[in-house]
């Protein structure tokens, strides 16, 4: 009888071992994945970073500023020569046609006769 709960308390045992292994592996094998994912986003994070960081340096940069000054402000250097153009005329390439609508005559009579 002995015997017997100490082979029952054994194999309770080991079940419970064997679940704790399959547990613990199953949480590591999670941990993994969550891991990968986190280094790929960090990666992308960082390049992101990286690309941020150059447009804030080309942003900054004089080259960007005069280009802005010029464009979106019109301002210009000691040295620039400003042309005044006169406006342009009005071209119309697509001129109106003038079509007259041939009534037959007797649709002419019934208009006039019924308006």
């Amino acid at each position: 009888m002995k015997r017997f709960f100490l082979l029952i308390l054994g194999l309770i045992i080991i079940g419970s071992i064997i679940s704790n292994i399959k547990n613990q592996y199953n949480t590591l094998r999670e941990a993994r994945k969550i891991n990968l994912k986190t280094e790929k986003e960090i990666i992308r994070l960082v390049e992101e970073n990286q690309i941020l960081s150059q447009k804030i340096e080309y942003a900054t940069s004089s080259a960007f500023i005069d280009q802005k000054a010029r464009e979106d402000l019109g301002m210009g250097r000691e040295n620039d020569v400003w042309l005044k153009l006169e406006k342009e005329e009005d071209i119309n390439l697509f001129p109106k046609i003038n079509e007259v609508e041939e009534v037959p005559k007797i649709r002419q009579w019934i208009r006039l006769f019924t308006q």
